[in-house]
């Protein structure tokens, strides 16, 4: 959230995320613009205050709308071709936000795919082996990962099992 002017109400700049399960809802009529506002506006009904306050202030003539997928899928092992390519990131292991865990996978990848270059250059090592052990670390951890993620998404949608979620638990320790 950003405020201009934090006692003016009208100058807050907010950002808000509905996630829902697709099968649930029909297809948004339009993904961007007045007609997404008007979806979300129709969908939301009934959240707790504040967020159905939030929604309900947002206008045509406030907000720029957009409605986008968060896509997923679990890691597999890719092909490196000799030790040539490899993935990192998102591109690697993409995952929901629910463990806040993303940011942290991209960094241990970018630590460990150095690693693995340096042990390349400095000691010998065997590229199409060096790069091979790293993305199957990175697929091995990334699949727990963007598994926890989706359970955690699953246990969000309902009050009864919000409380079992691992952020309700632990936090976001590793």
């Amino acid at each position: 959230m950003h405020a201009d002017n934090p006692t003016d109400i009208s100058t807050w700049a907010l950002s808000w995320i509905k996630i829902w399960r697709r099968e649930k809802l029909p297809d948004p009529p339009a993904k961007h613009g007045p007609e997404a506002l008007a979806y979300i506006q129709q969908t939301t009904k009934g959240l707790a205050d504040p967020f159905q306050s939030q929604i309900n202030w947002t206008t045509d003539a406030t907000a720029d709308v957009f409605i986008d997928e968060m896509r997923t899928w679990v890691p597999v092992p890719w092909d490196t071709l000799g030790g040539r390519v490899t993935l990192a990131g998102d591109a690697a292991h993409p995952m929901l936000v629910y463990r806040g865990q993303g940011y942290q996978h991209a960094v241990t990848d970018a630590e460990n795919v150095v690693n693995a270059l340096v042990s390349i250059r400095d000691k010998g090592a065997n590229r199409e082996e060096a790069i091979r052990a790293y993305s199957d670390d990175a697929v091995e951890r990334g699949a727990t990962a963007v598994t926890t993620s989706l359970n955690e998404a699953e246990l969000s949608m309902g009050l009864d099992s919000v409380m079992k979620m691992m952020l309700a638990k632990k936090g976001h320790a590793k």
